[in-house]
């Protein structure tokens, strides 16, 4: 039997792994979470349907052509663009994300603050949502 004080002592440490871990578990989905930027899936009913990756602002009109990409009937399935250079020479990602039905009035232009290596987009069609996520 362990004397009264070392009981004591493992419950306590054993009280603050056990508070200590989820919120660790949870700050590291957080900071796993912040690596990431997406477009939006919709805006109102609007699926997103493509999206222009840029080498600063929209308005320098540096639209970047993806370094991989594939299509299938003539239509873009996949995309995908190495942009993590471009931090290191003080520039930033910025993408505009355009909804099927709408004009680019109501594109979703998102500066990619955080440094990203990798911008992939997917198309799902039938109405599905696309998907542009920068990690």
């Amino acid at each position: 039997m362990r004397p009264l004080a070392e009981s004591q002592n493992t419950e306590t440490t054993q009280l603050t792994l056990n508070r200590l871990i989820p919120g660790l578990a949870l700050l590291l989905a957080c900071t796993a979470q912040a690596q990431e930027t997406k477009c939006p899936s919709y805006h109102g009913k609007n699926p997103l349907s493509t999206v222009s990756v840029f080498d600063g602002p929209a308005e320098e009109k540096a639209d970047l052509v993806p370094d991989v990409s594939k299509a299938s009937g003539g239509r873009l399935v996949s995309a995908s663009w190495q942009v993590g250079y471009l931090y290191g020479i003080g520039r930033k990602v910025f993408l505009v994300c355009r909804f099927a039905g709408l004009g680019d009035a109501d594109a979703a232009t998102i500066k990619v603050d955080q440094k990203v290596q990798t911008c992939i987009f997917r198309a799902h069609g039938g109405g599905q949502p696309a998907e542009m996520t920068c990690k």
